[in-house]
């Protein structure tokens, strides 16, 4: 249980991101700052997804875990651009959700080769 717990905080940190209205955003002035922030957020999930599987001690095969963590993180991405669907001043991008894709699966592995 403690290592789902960092799980939860993050994919609630990541709604509270998403539920700041657009005015409110500051303005960065650095070339392709959004994709970045959307690349870490969700590198940070996908990291935390396999190190909660792996932990866990749940009796499926590691490709499963992998795999799983990966379509958790994945969804969640999902949820979260249709989330911003209803902040005012924001609105879903499906780069966002690649970009989301990619970080996930980027911790995914990451946390693989790191073990």
């Amino acid at each position: 249980m403690i290592f789902w717990t960092p799980v939860a905080l993050w994919m609630a940190a990541i709604f509270a991101f998403s539920s700041i209205p657009g005015e409110n955003i500051p303005k960065i002035p650095i070339p392709n700052i959004n994709n970045l922030a959307h690349f870490v957020e969700f590198y940070i999930l996908g990291f935390l997804l396999i190190r909660a599987f792996l932990n866990s001690g749940l009796n499926i095969n590691f490709t499963k875990m992998l795999i799983l963590a990966i379509i958790i993180a994945s969804l969640y991405a999902c949820s979260d651009e249709w989330h911003q669907h209803f902040v005012r001043n924001r609105t879903p991008d499906i780069f966002d959700l690649i970009t989301d894709f990619i970080g996930a699966n980027v911790g995914v592995f990451l946390y693989k080769k790191r073990r």
